[in-house]
C-alpha cells in the first residue's frame, strides 16, 4: 500500500511539473526567437543605412576629384594625398555595393545569388580589405615625408609615382584574395571559403591515424567538406 502511494504521489507531481516547464520552455524560445528577429532586423537596416549614406559621399567625393581635374586643368588638384584619397574612395565603394547582398541574406536566411554572386562578395570584400590598409598606411608614410624630410622627399613624392603606387596596390590586393575568389561557393544555402588545404590535412590525419590506411569513401564529408 505504502509503494502504490508513493507511485502516485511521484507521478501526481510529475504530471503536474510538465505543462509548467513546457509552458517556460516555450515562453523561453519566444523570447529568443523575438530578440534574434530584432538583432537580424537592426543589422538590416545599419547595412542599407551604411550602404547608402557610404555610396553618396564616396561617389560625390570621386565626383568632386574627377571633375576639377576636369575642368581646373590650369589649377589642377595633382597631389599625392588626392590620388590616395580617391583610391580610398574607390576602395570603400567595393565594400559598400556588397553591404546590400548581406543584408538581404541576413534577412532571408540563405544565400540566393549563386556562386558568382558568392565570389564577388569575397572578393570586393577582400580587396577592400587590403587596399584600404595598404591605402591608409603609404597616406600616413607620405604624411611623415612630408613633415620631417620635406626637401628630400620631394621628388619621390609626385603624382605620377602615386598612381603608379596604388596601381601596384591593387595589383597586390587581388593576388592575395585570389585564394578566396577560387574557393568561394555556396553550400547548405550559405556563401563560404572552402580551402581544400584544411581538407587535404584532415585527409593526412586520417591517414596516418588508420596506419597508412586511406579513409573509408564518404567518411568524413560533412560541413566543409571538398567534394
Amino acid at each position: 500500500m505504502e509503494n502504490s502511494t508513493t507511485w502516485f504521489l511521484r507521478d501526481h507531481n510529475v504530471t503536474e511539473g510538465c505543462p509548467t516547464n513546457d509552458t517556460d520552455t516555450g515562453l523561453q524560445q519566444q523570447q529568443q526567437r523575438g530578440h534574434r528577429q530584432l538583432t537580424e532586423y537592426v543589422t538590416v537596416a545599419l547595412y542599407l543605412v551604411t550602404s547608402v549614406f557610404g555610396m553618396c559621399g564616396n561617389s560625390l567625393t570621386i565626383f568632386v576629384l574627377l571633375s576639377r581635374h576636369r575642368l581646373r586643368r590650369r589649377h589642377r588638384l595633382r597631389t599625392v594625398a588626392t590620388c590616395f584619397i580617391l583610391n580610398l574612395a574607390v576602395a570603400d565603394d567595393l565594400f559598400l555595393v556588397c553591404l546590400p547582398l548581406m543584408a538581404y541574406s541576413t534577412y532571408a536566411h540563405r544565400w540566393v545569388f549563386g556562386d558568382v554572386g558568392c565570389r564577388l562578395l569575397n572578393t570586393f570584400w577582400g580587396v577592400n580589405l587590403y587596399a584600404s590598409i595598404f591605402t591608409m598606411t603609404l597616406m600616413s608614410f607620405d604624411r611623415y615625408l612630408a613633415v620631417v624630410h620635406p626637401l628630400r622627399s620631394i621628388r619621390y613624392r609626385t603624382y605620377r609615382k602615386a598612381i603608379v603606387v596604388c596601381a601596384v596596390v591593387w595589383v597586390l590586393g587581388f593576388l592575395l584574395v585570389l585564394p578566396m575568389t577560387l574557393y568561394s561557393r555556396v553550400q547548405r544555402q550559405d556563401c563560404k571559403v572552402r580551402l581544400m588545404l584544411f581538407h587535404f590535412c584532415r585527409a593526412r590525419r586520417q591517414i596516418i591515424k588508420n596506419g597508412g590506411k586511406p579513409p573509408p569513401k564518404g567518411e568524413g564529408k560533412g560541413e566543409g567538406a571538398c567534394t
